[in-house]
């Protein structure tokens, strides 16, 4: 509530539980969904358009064939190595959009809460300029999640939970490398039951509205269910960045108190 008792806006720096993330998360988004669309929907369809020829591009370099003792095996033609590559490639350029897509709508959404609006253009701009910054966070994230997973599941999800702070840090904090990881880290110490069912519920729904705008045409053809992916993708990431950023921006107020005043000294520094 502020002084006139009426209740904290989604755009307030507050201590928010599980619930109101969520769903302050999908007030945004509501609000300012003819922004994020179409600037996610220019990079998603594509990719997704693209990752789709090049999957089907492969299979179509292999084929089930019976071999002489009626064993099945699995038989590549002359293309396949040259489909093989053309696939990374395009795996490895997707990844770095993808991350410059993730810090733009990260930073931008952080901006809401000092009284900016949603000024994309700007914020991909920050992250072209942070792009090596990002991408590295996102490596060094993922390589701890899956060092996590690999010892056992539970660690796995434990580093997924107490890293999920580290590309707002970066992108509001200017945070970098493992300093991004190390504050995140200790940001989510104490909170990390919150942050767990936060972001397992946010993937979870995300993962459910991509599936089922997709899942009619999975046998549509390359190009038409590439976009469909593409469709789920645009519909679902900006829900994603929004609750990551209310996660980063609810631990900061719990213990330092966070105001707008310092949130956009923060910005300000990490825009230099």
């Amino acid at each position: 509530m502020n002084d006139f008792g009426i209740p904290a806006g989604p755009a307030t720096l507050r201590p928010r539980e599980v619930g109101e993330i969520l769903g302050d998360a999908l007030t945004l988004y509501r609000r300012h969904w003819t922004t994020l669309l179409p600037i996610v929907a220019v990079v998603a369809v594509p990719l997704s358009v693209i990752d789709s020829y090049a999957r089907h591009a492969l299979r179509g370099t292999t084929q089930l064939v019976q071999g002489p003792g009626g064993q099945v095996h699995l038989q590549a033609s002359a293309g396949f190595a040259g489909a093989l590559a053309a696939t990374a490639v395009f795996g490895v350029i997707s990844v770095l959009i993808t991350q410059i897509l993730t810090g733009a709508i990260g930073r931008a959404a952080a901006g809401l809460f000092v009284g900016r609006d949603l000024e994309l253009e700007d914020a991909y701009r920050f992250g072209l300029a942070r792009l090596w910054s990002i991408l590295l966070v996102g490596i060094l994230v993922a390589l701890a999640v899956t060092a996590g997973f690999l010892l056992l599941v539970i660690p796995g999800f434990i580093v997924l939970t107490r890293l999920a702070a580290a590309v707002p840090s970066l992108v509001v904090e200017d945070a970098r490398g493992r300093s991004a990881l190390s504050r995140s880290w200790r940001l989510v110490a104490g909170r990390s039951w919150p942050v767990f069912g936060a972001i397992l519920t946010a993937a979870l729904l995300g993962g459910v509205v991509a599936g089922l705008i997709a899942l009619p045409f999975g046998t549509a053809g390359w190009v038409v269910s590439g976009i469909a992916s593409g469709v789920g993708q645009t519909i679902t990431t900006p829900f994603t960045v929004l609750v990551s950023v209310l996660i980063y921006l609810d631990l900061r107020v719990r213990r330092e108190n966070l105001d707008a005043a310092r949130l956009a000294a923060d910005l300000g520094r990490s825009a230099a």
